[in-house]
């Protein structure tokens, strides 16, 4: 690693060992896993400090706003005058108490506080209220974060390092960072943490589809298999998957029980897997090569259930472009949590069965 040291009076890059390397690594794979993200996008969106993982503002941000908990986040900037803070920086080496003596210096500043907030998803969000004094005055349930200050950046350390961007115009864009940080660890840890969904919710979900009245409709053999214990089901997987299979042909009597579930997909263009899933280009097609990004987007975009878009996600592995790794990645990840919120959402109505 580079590390920047002081040398007399001028300041040089200086190459030295480091020896966490390998365990940020770990921790960067034990939380890919945990988070179902690929390691690129966690090794680009967070940074290990001191053995723990931190993620950046903006997927903090971006984690929030696409978990589906609450409407987006907004931020209320607040200016309350010109404040005068002190913070300690580090002088000259002291021998005798062998550390570094701390000089308390004192700077003026504008005092802006930004406060990150929003609603719960269940409460729509009024097109008049665009502040958060709006939203209080309403008597709307705010949720918000602890306030974010100049003061506090001084104070914290944050203004006086060098190069620091609390020193310049973008201090607003640092306020509303850090904001959006202390929303996501105090009310949406869990979504932040990739902790949002329990093992009992991942067993209990289920595919349904919306119908044209508004009810969900659900397929029966979805609703059987939901129903029996991880035993039945993997023998029931190696019985169909060692059962013989028949192309079906014009003028041909379909032989196989299981493919005549979804009978309609093979009139699409497509065909039917072994579990009765209706099987996806990406199952069907044997690819000489990775796929380019604008199909694999395409794919997942075009997914209708979770097995469809598992099957999209499989192609990202052999995409060679980090970026357009990180790209599909976060697109995915959009769409499963679409997916997991139809399924909440239909657990709370009564499915109707064809």
């Amino acid at each position: 690693m580079i590390k920047r040291e002081k040398q007399g009076n001028d300041y040089v890059d200086v190459e030295v060992p480091n020896p966490s390397a390998i365990g940020n690594g770990l921790v960067a794979l034990e939380v890919a896993q945990a988070v179902r993200m690929s390691v690129t996008a966690v090794m680009q969106n967070a940074d290990v400090i001191e053995g723990k993982l931190r993620w950046s503002a903006k997927f903090v941000i971006a984690a929030i706003n696409a978990s589906g908990r609450f409407h987006p986040l907004r931020f209320d900037i607040a200016n309350k005058g010109p404040i005068k803070a002190t913070y300690k920086e580090k002088g000259q080496w002291n021998r005798d108490q062998r550390r570094y003596d701390m000089i308390e210096k004192e700077v003026e500043v504008e005092n802006l506080v930004c406060v990150a907030w929003t609603l719960p998803r269940s409460v729509p969000m009024p097109g008049n209220v665009h502040t958060l004094a709006q939203a209080k005055n309403a008597q709307l349930p705010v949720v918000e974060s602890a306030p974010v200050s100049m003061k506090m950046a001084v104070e914290e350390g944050w203004y006086a390092k060098p190069g620091s961007k609390w020193q310049t115009e973008m201090k607003h864009l640092m306020l509303q960072y850090r904001a959006g940080s202390f929303f996501g660890n105090i009310h949406a840890p869990d979504i932040v943490m990739g902790m949002g969904h329990t093992t009992e919710e991942a067993v209990d979900t289920i595919d349904v589809t919306q119908q044209a009245d508004g009810t969900y409709a659900v397929d029966v053999d979805s609703l059987r298999r939901a129903n029996m214990s991880p035993a039945a089901q993997r023998a029931e997987q190696a019985e169909q998957t060692s059962a013989p299979t028949a192309a079906t042909t014009a003028g041909t009597e379909q032989t196989n029980p299981a493919a005549e579930v979804h009978q309609q997909g093979t009139e699409h263009g497509t065909t039917t897997a072994p579990d009765d899933q209706s099987a996806t280009p990406a199952q069907t097609v044997s690819k000489s090569g990775p796929l380019p990004e604008s199909e694999i987007a395409a794919r997942l975009n075009a997914a209708s259930n979770s097995d469809e878009l598992s099957a999209a996600i499989a192609l990202i592995d052999d995409v060679p472009d980090p970026d357009a790794e990180n790209r599909l990645t976060t697109l995915a990840t959009t769409l499963r949590m679409k997916f997991e919120r139809a399924g909440r959402r239909a657990r709370g109505a009564t499915p109707s069965v064809e």
